[in-house]
């Protein structure tokens, strides 16, 4: 399967949304329109420390990286000075971290919503997409016809 050209969503539409079933066609339309499709498998992880351990691995955040949430929301607004045209975060299989730290798991949740909203300021797109099992009963939009 070729990779499209572009990408159509705009920076109007970042934002945390439930994950399409075909998320595989999705990825092959975002990195071909220039975004940074990042994979964030949550399994095993129940607590704040393991989730922010995770995502300095899946970030590639540097080894000063400070393990807090103030981190880890600088963190995601420095990615939007990269040249890439925005970037969508997957996160998989965090229904147990989202069952066991749900105070963490909402924290995480306002942390990626911010940061949507500070790539939309920047003219680039961020988005947040949550897997059933990370979502559970949790009402998420779906996206936007994204082609």
């Amino acid at each position: 399967m070729k990779a499209p050209n572009n990408f159509p969503l705009t920076p109007a539409h970042s934002g945390v949304y439930a994950a399409p079933v075909e998320v595989a066609r999705l990825k092959l339309s975002a990195q071909g329109g220039g975004l940074v499709w990042f994979e964030l498998d949550l399994a095993g992880v129940s607590t704040k420390s393991q989730l922010l351990v995770s995502c300095q691995k899946v970030f590639s955040l540097p080894p000063t990286f400070g393990h807090n949430w103030d981190a880890l929301a600088d963190s995601l607004e420095d990615f939007a000075g990269q040249p890439a045209r925005g970037c969508v975060v997957e996160l998989r299989h965090g229904g147990t971290f989202a069952g066991s730290s749900p105070h963490e798991f909402a924290i995480a949740l306002e942390i990626l919503a911010s940061a949507c909203v500070y790539w939309a300021a920047k003219h680039k797109i961020f988005l947040a997409l949550l897997d059933k099992d990370t979502r559970g009963a949790r009402t998420l939009q779906t996206l936007p016809n994204s082609g």
